[in-house]
């Protein structure tokens, strides 16, 4: 198996949106499709090589964690830039995902009012509740839709829980500071002993 068979999986464990392979090596079957000519996994499964063949299969793998489109999902702000932040989902459906998953929130679907940037929506370290728009990589989340937006964040400046304010405002007990943020209508709510936990760990 060459290097590129590899590339964005774990040893050959793939998941949907993943590279495995080029055209120029490979033909792709069902479980598999080409784009720019590469071949892209449609499943999460392992990959078998047939080099005689030259073909490439995914073999699915049982039990295993599968985003779907409109799932709801809890996750932690990695970095935020202007137009898009970059988030690890850690819940689907209410359920721990085995390892977390990088999301790209883009500031279009922050809100359906105009917003000028992402700081006016979250900040490194919050805690989202979202809806998946994109299931395959790069993975697209969305803060649009009833009960969605930041589910816990501390403050910019000192560090302490914020505290709802008003609506996308938030205000810290500590220093006074007040904060944008596109809250969810279960701002102080959704913390589950899960999120408390990863939070302090973050710290």
């Amino acid at each position: 198996m060459s290097k590129r068979l590899v590339e964005n999986s774990t040893q050959n464990r793939v998941v949907p949106g993943d590279k495995i392979a080029v055209i120029e090596e490979f033909l792709p079957d069902e479980t598999c499709f080409e784009q720019d000519g590469s071949i892209l996994s449609m499943t999460t499964g392992e990959v078998i090589t047939d080099l005689k063949k030259h073909k490439i299969t995914v073999k699915p793998i049982k039990n295993v964690f599968v985003l779907k489109r409109g799932d709801t999902g809890v996750g932690r702000v990695v970095y935020v830039k202007k137009q898009i932040a970059s988030v690890d989902i850690h819940m689907i459906n209410d359920t721990k995902v085995p390892l977390p998953m990088n999301s790209i929130l883009h500031v279009s679907e922050a809100s359906r009012r105009f917003v000028k940037n992402m700081y006016e929506v979250t900040r490194p370290g919050d805690w989202l509740k979202f809806r998946i728009v994109r299931r395959m990589k790069p993975i697209y989340i969305s803060l649009i839709g009833e009960g969605l937006g930041v589910v816990i964040a501390q403050c910019n400046h000192c560090g302490h829980d914020l505290e709802f304010y008003r609506r996308n405002a938030l205000k810290c007990p500590n220093c006074s500071l007040i904060q944008n943020r596109i809250t969810a209508n279960s701002f102080g709510k959704l913390v589950t002993s899960f999120t408390r936990t990863s939070q302090n760990e973050t710290r």
